[in-house]
């Protein structure tokens, strides 16, 4: 597993994923955002009685929802919601519809979406940053901002143990902030396998909201790049600097040099995207409303020739560990269930 995360890395230093999304539509129903925007087949989302930001109740599947207003206030109108793996799950179904984030936005936008939040993060693989002298050039205010406030946490274990650097910089509560974190740590301590499974990993996230979230949504369908995260929203908020003799206009200072490289390697950024199922249940659903059609036909053939193709192509895979660990988990879990409903 640590080799393949090294051969991956190697073959990209920085790329960008769409890591979070919420857009609203008024003037659309639920089975129109269903056939038009998200492109599911019906009954494909289970409608569930509870919602989130006051909406009455949501349609909901692999982590993907559409938010229901209530029935009083239905200018309030339908809204996406999908966290970061929400958006992994329907990177799954995108790539079945042959379409690109790019292809989706388009869509929003020609049914007058209007986005509440984009977050768009950077996985850097080199890294081009140290975010401990990032938290600490922040600190010494060897920076040009635009944000009024930022954190910086340097985490470890009572045992002396790292557990990472996070920089945030910008409030919540504003059209823009970022988030600098080191990534392998993190994924280290929510799964418990050891650091050098991921590698040297660093996430930059950029999270837009309201206006600026849409402003972005359509310079991308425009564009059809992310290139210009980096100079026109990442430089044009924070640049990092270093201090020049006794100048004490900090506007003059010359630009960090790894910043400077960070930004010219933001200039050749790609969107990319991660579609693979993470569960053996996500697997099941994946079968069942992609795949399937495909295994159907082989197996008339089969019948109809007197093969069994597909029965010599699962019986001689060979499974790997890590795949292995997924069936025991689901297993174990179904047991659990079976236990309390008995």
């Amino acid at each position: 597993m640590g080799r393949e995360l090294h051969i991956e890395n190697c073959k990209k230093e920085l790329e960008a994923v769409i890591d979070w999304v919420q857009v609203t539509f008024k003037g659309l129903n639920y089975k129109e955002i269903m056939k038009d925007i998200l492109q599911f087949d019906d009954g494909l989302m289970k409608y569930e009685g509870r919602g989130r930001f006051h909406y009455a109740g949501r349609w909901a599947f692999d982590g993907i929802e559409v938010l229901a207003p209530p029935d009083d206030y239905p200018d309030m109108g339908f809204h996406i919601y999908m966290t970061g793996s929400a958006c992994r799950s329907f990177e799954i179904h995108l790539t079945a519809q042959k379409r690109t984030w790019f292809d989706f936005f388009r869509e929003c936008l020609h049914y007058g979406g209007k986005f509440t939040r984009l977050d768009i993060a950077v996985d850097d693989r080199k890294p081009y940053l140290d975010i401990s002298e990032v938290g600490q050039k922040i600190r010494n205010r060897e920076c040009v901002s635009r944000f009024r406030n930022w954190t910086f946490i340097d985490g470890g274990t009572m045992a002396g143990k790292k557990t990472g650097c996070t920089v945030n910089v910008g409030s919540r509560e504003s059209l823009c902030s970022m988030v600098f974190y080191e990534k392998n740590y993190e994924r280290s301590g929510k799964t418990a396998l050891p650091l050098e499974n991921y590698g040297i990993w660093n996430r930059y996230e950029v999270r837009l909201r309201q206006e600026m979230a849409t402003n972005c949504v359509a310079e991308l369908v425009k564009r059809q790049t992310v290139c210009f995260i980096g100079l026109e929203i990442v430089n044009y908020y924070i640049r990092l600097t270093v201090k020049n003799g006794t100048d004490e206009n900090r506007a003059r200072w010359s630009t960090w040099k790894p910043w400077d490289q960070f930004i010219e390697g933001i200039g050749q950024l790609r969107l990319s995207m991660h579609p693979a199922p993470r569960t053996l249940e996500q697997k099941k659903q994946w079968i069942e409303h992609y795949v399937a059609p495909t295994l159907k036909m082989i197996q008339m053939a089969d019948d109809n020739l007197g093969e069994d193709f597909l029965k010599h192509v699962i019986e001689k895979t060979a499974l790997k560990e890590q795949q292995k660990r997924v069936v025991e988990d689901y297993l174990f879990n179904r047991q659990g269930l079976r236990n309390i409903e008995g």
